[in-house]
């Protein structure tokens, strides 16, 4: 299966699922000690018993605080290191929707297995994602589930949290792909020019465009 669903929210706020993994995996992606990062990955036989999909909220300056030009990324990393803090490790908080819907922690799960490498610790989800995020994700759920049905299926699983959908900051370049420091051109997801693999690789393919121009064929 493959699906991408979006939705405009009456508070204003954008949901869609990204990086749809067909027969995937949810896994762990953190990158620093005492945080947890989850992320989506497929098998190239894409033959895992799960699909997965990261059901992304959008998040805007104004969610910040403070006006340091890394208070997207600080933003990020306290969403990451509370997932951390509320299950005591590397074991990602997850819960079933049912119970999501319900605003009930999960303590027993139904057909649906996790599939996150590291395991996971059953809860609610609401202790590490502010709550903003979890009310739009509450109520885009029911609006995808109308689009493609079952998609709210109580006994699907939730695992948080997902951060890394695209850069909070962007490292500044030029018309010829390059930065302040001359030689360095930033490229990609985590420079902030690109939000998934496609993008990042076009982006890649224009700066080796630009390096090729510059210093001859």
């Amino acid at each position: 299966s493959d699906y991408k669903l979006s939705c405009h929210l009456k508070n204003g706020r954008g949901v869609y699922t990204f990086c749809m993994c067909p027969g995937g995996f949810v896994v762990n992606a953190s990158s620093e000690e005492g945080k947890i990062v989850t992320n989506g990955m497929s098998n190239f036989s894409r033959d895992g018993e799960n699909c997965n999909s990261a059901l992304l909220v959008g998040v805007t300056p104004d969610d910040f605080e403070g006006d340091d030009a890394l208070c997207g990324m600080y933003f990020q990393e306290e969403i990451e290191k509370r997932a951390y803090d509320i299950t005591g490790g590397y074991l990602a908080p997850a819960q079933t929707v049912g119970d999501f819907l319900k605003n009930t922690p999960t303590k027993k799960i139904g057909e649906v297995k996790p599939t996150f490498l590291k395991g996971v610790n059953f809860g609610s989800i609401d202790e590490c994602l502010p709550k903003f995020v979890t009310d739009s994700m509450r109520e885009a759920l029911l609006i995808f589930d109308k689009k493609i049905k079952g998609f709210a299926n109580p006994d699907a699983l939730l695992t948080a949290p997902e951060t890394r959908s695209s850069a909070p900051v962007r490292i500044i370049r030029d018309e010829a792909y390059l930065s302040s420091v001359d030689g360095i051109y930033p490229a990609g997801e985590g420079a902030g020019y690109a939000g998934g693999i496609m993008s990042s690789a076009v982006d890649g393919l224009k700066v080796a465009e630009a390096v090729i121009e510059r210093n001859g064929k």
